[in-house]
């Protein structure tokens, strides 16, 4: 069964893997299409040159130029999106924009005016064009990307689902190996948090019995004579187990 399911596992982090390629690939075309779309409206109003280019990132375009050579700056950006304040299920996009501002007066600064201009009347006279084409390209492609999101979606909540039914076989396996008794060298340094209030370096542990949110287990410390019982919360054996699960394995019986 655990095999199986381990099985499970690995094939669907493989479809995953695909789809995740594959969701590279849609984007790298869409991506491509979308500055396509927009680079004839900044060459109308001459906003692209040697010196400046444009950066694209998730539905977001900057105007971006070498400050003094040594890195790049953006003068300007603009996004088109929907309102975060529209609750219609048929939103109508905007266009915001972002720039910093600035006390200098420097060539440079005096140059991005220029450019910070050109954007603004360029939205100015093309907006509605813009979203008009901008939509175009999201009926044409979103129900791919829709399509290959909702496999993700399928594809995610089954490997959840199989991760936790392989915890349960293997917490059930470390049930089964401490209610045979597992010893523990004195440098293993294991703990356990007994009664709730103290954590004690054990070098035997017994599983007894279980019942609603507690454990019953004998247990024998470093520098104990004897064995103790003791009940012990459910949440703190469980830690203990995920924190020493590569020491959990069937050892001598003491007792």
């Amino acid at each position: 069964m655990k095999n199986t399911i381990e099985n499970q596992i690995q094939e669907v982090k493989q479809k995953l893997s695909f789809l995740d390629q594959k969701r590279e690939g849609i984007d790298k075309v869409y991506q491509d299409l979308e500055v396509a779309f927009i680079t004839p409206f900044l060459e109308q109003y001459n906003i692209l040159s040697e010196e400046y280019f444009l950066k694209y990132s998730y539905n977001s375009f900057s105007i971006n130029a070498l400050r003094d050579g040594i890195y790049r700056e953006e003068l300007v950006s603009f996004r088109i999106h929907e309102p975060s304040y529209s609750f219609r299920e048929e939103k109508e996009k905007v266009i915001s924009t972002s720039f910093y501002s600035t006390n200098s007066n420097s060539d440079f600064e005096l140059n991005r005016m220029v450019v910070i201009g050109k954007v603004g009347q360029m939205l100015l006279d093309n907006k509605s064009n813009i979203i008009t084409g901008w939509n175009e390209l999201n009926k044409k492609y979103g129900s791919e990307i829709k399509e290959n999101n909702n496999e993700v979606y399928a594809l995610e909540k089954e490997l959840r689902e199989l991760k936790l039914s392989l915890r349960e076989i293997e917490k059930e396996e470390m049930y089964n190996i401490l209610s045979e008794g597992v010893h523990f060298k004195m440098d293993d340094f294991v703990t356990l948090d007994i009664n709730n209030k103290e954590s004690r370096y054990l070098s035997y542990i017994k599983l007894l019995s279980t019942k609603n949110k507690s454990v019953v287990v004998k247990y024998i410390g470093h520098r104990d004579e004897d064995f103790t019982t003791a009940t012990v919360r459910l949440m703190h054996l469980e830690r203990f187990i995920i924190r020493y699960s590569n020491l959990l394995t069937p050892k001598e019986v003491l007792a």
